[in-house]
């Protein structure tokens, strides 16, 4: 049996960032994430004896008919196509020309959207078959045993699918326990040449997960209300570093991202992991996400030594109301000390904030932009809230009649799509595009960057990060009309 697993197409100006990103949106450059959840399908898939392709159309800058014509090319029995928000009516239609040429094959959607409107999709579009909900990959294995042994699809968990013109729900799957048991993500067939992000220095960098699931509760947050949870499972110290020495050894990656939404939760973990990567002689840069109260002096002097490089923390806002408007759960002063002691052990830091969340006025934003300049990150990101479906801020906006938006299409992070009576859409996207003008364009930042150049690749982070910056800023600008 045949099944084939794609990022479907994106139409439209700039490049769609969509695979393993957590606020999918469209950008300017084609600095596009490495599809890690869609590689893990992919080896799971091939680990129970299938025959498995993939197809990046977005890498590859397909048409939905040239995709579609690929697909029927490969003539699989079952395929298998990540959906977002923003990209909906694109996938559905990716769906219904795939059907067109391939009747008989078995199309299932898998991402946040799809799991939190599975019922009424099924409903609306004939030619969809299936949504595989939350954490998809065992449940896609499932569905391909099933089909092959033409057997029961009501015994498929996380399975939503249509049986006699209508919807059904089957049991939820429970979230994998034991995240050692995953076959490592499969490198050959769905290869990470060419995935690239404006933080990465490497000539040939990768992306790894070494944990599911946020314990945190922000009302902003997509992935742990639809996807994945907020139980925090871990792989152990052993099998992730395991990981990285296949990807150095067999891959030659020279660069590693940890996508976990916070790697740091587990210090005991984190620890282990530095002391295997010593033990192992491995020498590779990596980057990792954190929260600021999840690190201390030892923890990143051992990170430091192991490796990291490059720390990403989410803070958000810069003020302490705002802060707790988001549920945030942290303060000013953690963020303060996590960034302090970065700089004193020469790890690289990137700050992200948020404008336009209920509650926002003048002075808040005023705050942020004081506070991001404050806490000296050697890069910062700025953007609009977006209230995902499945998310409680979604909840809340539809609740008080704040949400504006035309179509699903508009979910691209390109405008603000909260209208309050105290901050306006506009105010929102004149807030982002004046942080990164008052952030990037002084002096001091400029001078910091030189001044921490260590090495060619240093220079090459630099030249993309600003042209990153310079194109995201006129995108925007665009955006506004």
């Amino acid at each position: 049996m045949k099944v084939l697993v794609a990022n479907p197409p994106w139409p439209g100006p700039g490049f769609g960032a969509r695979s393993d990103v957590r606020w999918p949106h469209k950008r300017s450059d084609k600095y596009i994430e490495y599809p890690i959840y869609l590689s893990y399908a992919v080896a799971i898939l091939g680990e129970a004896g299938f025959e498995v392709s993939f197809v990046d159309a977005i890498m590859e800058e397909l048409s939905i008919e040239d995709f579609a014509s690929r697909v029927a090319g490969e003539s699989p029995d079952l395929v298998v196509l990540e959906c977002s928000t923003p990209t909906i009516n694109y996938d559905l239609l990716s769906v219904q020309k795939i059907k067109e040429r391939l009747p008989d094959t078995f199309a299932v959607l898998v991402g946040s959207h799809a799991s939190v409107f599975h019922q009424q999709l099924l409903a609306e579009n004939p030619d969809l078959d299936g949504v595989c909900q939350g954490e998809f990959e065992l449940t896609a294995r499932h569905l391909a045993q099933t089909l092959a042994e033409d057997g029961d699809l009501s015994q498929v968990e996380g399975l939503s699918y249509r049986e006699d013109g209508e919807a059904r729900v089957n049991l939820p799957r429970p979230y994998l326990a034991d995240l050692d048991k995953l076959p490592f993500p499969d490198l050959e067939i769905v290869p990470c040449d060419g995935y690239r992000a404006g933080i990465y220095s490497g000539k040939k960098p990768t992306a790894m997960i070494s944990s599911r699931g946020c314990p945190y509760q922000c009302r902003y947050c997509l992935w742990p209300e639809t996807l994945y949870g907020h139980r925090f499972r871990a792989r152990s110290a052993a099998n992730v570093v395991d990981e990285m020495e296949r990807a150095v050894r067999d891959y030659a990656v020279d660069e590693i991202y940890f996508d976990d939404d916070c790697l740091t939760i587990d210090k005991r973990r984190v620890l282990e992991m530095c002391r295997l990567i010593d033990e192992r002689d491995l020498h590779v840069d990596w980057i990792c996400q954190a929260r600021v109260d999840t690190v201390d002096r030892e923890m990143l002097e051992a990170m430091k030594a192991g490796g990291c490089h490059y720390i990403l923390f989410g803070v958000e806002s810069g003020s302490p109301r705002m802060l707790q408007a988001m549920r945030k759960g942290m303060s000013l002063d953690r963020a303060r000390e996590a960034f302090r002691l970065c700089r004193e052990l020469e790890i690289k830091t990137q700050a992200y904030f948020l404008f336009g969340f209920p509650g926002e006025d003048e002075e808040s934003v005023s705050e942020t932009i004081a506070f991001a300049k404050e806490l000296e990150p050697d890069s910062a990101q700025f953007a609009v809230v977006i209230p995902h479906p499945g998310t409680e801020l979604f909840s809340m906006c539809q609740e008080k009649g704040w949400l504006v938006y035309e179509s699903w299409e508009d979910f691209a992070a390109c405008n603000s799509l909260i209208e309050t009576e105290s901050f306006s859409r506009e105010d929102a996207e004149r807030a982002r595009i004046r942080a990164y003008r008052e952030f990037y364009f002084r002096p001091s930042l400029i001078l910091k960057a030189l001044s921490r150049i260590r090495r060619w690749k240093d220079v090459q982070r630099i030249y993309r990060g600003g042209l990153s910056v310079l194109s995201r800023v006129s995108f925007f600008e665009r955006a506004r009309g």
